[in-house]
């Protein structure tokens, strides 16, 4: 019987992503506070504060997009849920020109503030250029087009 290599297609910083979303929804649920559960995972992560912050602020504006909570599956699932995957299409769009940046995988852009807090915290998690996420999922998250008020 032949083994082989199980590979990923997620990357550290995607791993680091899943991780923050599910700590923060757990947090939630548990109706303790987020960004220190945060601040405490970054630490045990080896990324900084700042880049835990930056998530928090991403969770937060996409679901004032959304107008909902986002959901996540619990710390030791296998699973990826939609709105996991939709957040890790989300790091993987930013084109590093916000506030209102528009990419194949986003053609109708991201609100500025969401843009902005996009591409700090890929660039606190020092996630590659250009990435395009996982490979299993490249469309947009966005159910629809997000417009911004002047």
């Amino acid at each position: 019987m032949e083994m082989s290599v199980i590979k990923s297609e997620l990357l550290w910083c995607d791993f680091i992503v899943l991780r923050m979303l599910r700590r923060r929804h757990a947090a939630v649920e548990a109706g303790e506070r987020e960004i220190p559960n945060l601040i405490d995972l970054s630490a045990e992560l080896g990324v900084t504060p700042e880049a835990a912050i930056a998530l928090h602020s991403v969770f937060q504006l996409t679901e004032g997009c959304l107008g909902r909570p986002l959901e996540a599956e619990c710390c030791c699932s296998q699973t990826i849920g939609p709105d996991e995957r939709a957040i890790l299409a989300l790091m993987a769009s930013a084109c590093g020109k916000p506030p209102a940046c528009a990419t194949r995988s986003l053609p109708h852009g991201l609100p500025g503030a969401l843009a902005w807090a996009v591409e700090t915290a890929r660039r606190l998690l020092n996630a590659p250029l250009p990435y395009a996420g996982p490979a299993s999922d490249r469309s947009c998250p966005c159910p629809t087009p997000v417009h911004q008020s002047s």
